[in-house]
């Protein structure tokens, strides 16, 4: 069974729809495939879990600014890489990507780059870090052995940079069912909601501009939820106060995952205020979100943009907008709040759209299937060894992925190393904690403590480990490293390279091994 790491610099589970979309991809591998999940420790989350039959590995990066964070997440990475044996490394973003590239050549490992699953539309407020990001990206497009595309005007243009035959498409999908939601919304003010990450690139001032001539036709209420980019919410609080919509706007904080199908459906219309342009980058992607707006039977309002016209038709899922003009959006909004027969039929027209094209379970058949290409070509790298191939996995069903946390079990100094012959002599002075946070964590602890244990149901958070201890998270001797943006206003608005030798040979096996 060809073992993957799938990693990328954020949090499973987290706020952020990234973490929910990894869920697909780690669903449509696990069958086929023993699966490793190198991501960001967040808050009380533990640093080794198992979920289901996946192995997760967290790594906590305590500094204050995200490009020491990256850097942490990076280092923590190389050493994953230097320490496991892998057939297929799929990075969600660039930061992961870069440094699984430079592995490559030692380690004769696959790279699959998922756009699909990508920050992209995302910023970190750093216009450096953003530039670097874009720069990463381009060298991971180039380099990759296979690129997932969201969707066909991405293939398309990444066919035409050459080798299109590392060009697969794989749409996103929605896991439908959670988000099937019939309650109508509660008594009181009709309420307009956004639920996406705060911050002056996601058309907020846009819709808060166009808030303010809503209310002067009907008394409504405007929810943003999602997390918020520290720099922008002084600057958005005053904007409220002096739009007078204080009272009118509730900003809310993250909220987890399992609860935004309640959330929609206390709204009266789903807003999506900015959409990326295909124009000037064709690989980007729509705002995902608007799927599970779909799946939750909402009315939709959304800027008239390619990306989005790749999901819905105006006046028949959504009504769309100019892109930019809150003075539009406000006459979209008011049109949907009053024209029921208008907002029930938007809304049954989208919710039969998404559960047609746009499943969870679409979305894993066209990973699975990107696989099957993959092992063709890579047939040498996947041929199963018998006496090394695990058991047999255990299926994650498409609503259950619940985490159980156990806690590491002490080891006798030198015990783990002595095993493994690794000279551990002051492996770790003068490194920083992040570099050793989740080396040091005790994997076959864990999971002995693991089968021990395998009806608990408790979650019990490891504690960081010390510095100076060996890294366990390795499983042989490390090798040696050789839209538009708005003015600003508050304005209220009116009415890879060449493979190796060694990968060449391997690439020349055939699938029996």
């Amino acid at each position: 069974m060809p073992r993957v790491l799938l990693t990328g610099f954020c949090a499973v589970p987290g706020p952020r729809r990234a973490g929910v979309q990894l869920r697909h991809v780690i669903r449509a591998l696990t069958p086929m495939h023993s699966v490793d999940l190198l991501v960001v420790r967040e808050g009380e989350q533990g640093y080794v879990e198992r979920q289901g039959s996946v192995r997760v590995l967290r790594v906590p990066t305590q500094e204050a600014d995200q490009k020491s964070q990256i850097q942490a997440f990076q280092r923590a990475l190389r050493r994953q890489l230097d320490g496991a044996d892998y057939e297929v490394v799929h990075c969600r973003d660039s930061w992961s990507c870069m440094p699984v590239l430079e592995a490559r050549e030692r380690f004769d490992f696959a790279v699959v780059y998922d756009l699909t699953r990508s920050p992209l539309g995302e910023t970190t407020g750093d216009t450096e870090l953003d530039a670097q990001y874009a720069r990463d990206e381009e060298t991971c497009l180039r380099a990759a052995d296979m690129i997932l595309a969201p969707t066909p005007a991405a293939v398309k243009a990444l066919e035409g940079r050459g080798r299109p035959s590392r060009v697969v498409l794989s749409p996103p999908g929605v896991d439908v069912d959670r988000f099937d939601w019939d309650d109508p919304p509660g008594e009181g003010p009709p309420r307009i909601l956004y639920v996406g990450t705060l911050d002056p690139g996601r058309g907020i001032r846009v819709l808060v501009r166009a808030m303010a001539a809503i209310v002067r036709e009907v008394d409504a209420r405007l929810v943003l939820a999602g997390a918020m980019l520290p720099k922008f919410e002084q600057t958005l609080r005053d904007g409220i106060r002096e739009l007078g919509l204080t009272s009118k706007v509730e900003i809310m904080g993250p909220v987890d995952h399992d609860q935004l199908p309640a959330l929609y459906a206390s709204a009266t219309v789903c807003v999506v205020p900015s959409a990326a342009d295909l124009s000037p980058n064709p690989t980007v992607i729509y705002p995902t979100k608007l799927l599970e707006y779909m799946a939750c039977r909402r009315a939709i309002v959304a800027p008239r943009r390619d990306t989005i016209a790749q999901v819905v038709e105006n006046n028949h899922e959504a009504l769309l907008f100019d892109p930019g003009d809150p003075i539009d959006l406000a006459r979209k909004v008011l049109r949907v709040l009053g024209e029921p027969m208008l907002r029930d039929r938007l809304a049954a027209n989208a919710y039969e759209r998404v559960r047609r094209d746009l499943t969870a379970s679409a979305a894993r058949r066209a990973i699975r299937k990107a696989y099957d290409v993959l092992s063709v070509r890579f047939a040498g790298q996947f041929a199963d060894d018998a006496d090394d191939a695990p058991k047999p996995v255990e299926m994650l069903s498409d609503d259950d992925f619940e985490a159980t946390v156990f806690e590491e079990a002490p080891a006798p100094p030198g015990a783990s190393s002595a095993k493994r012959g690794i000279n551990i002599t002051g492996a770790s002075q003068g490194s920083e904690i992040v570099d050793t946070a989740i080396s040091a964590v005790r994997i076959e602890h864990a999971l002995a403590s693991l089968e021990e244990d395998a009806n608990s149901a408790e979650a019990v958070v490891a504690p960081p480990p010390p510095l100076g201890e060996p890294d366990e998270t390795m499983e042989r001797v490390p090798v040696a490293p050789a839209d538009t943006r708005d003015t600003g206003a508050w304005t209220a608005a009116i009415a890879r390279p060449p493979p190796s030798e060694k990968l060449a040979n391997k690439l020349g096996r055939s699938t029996s091994g």
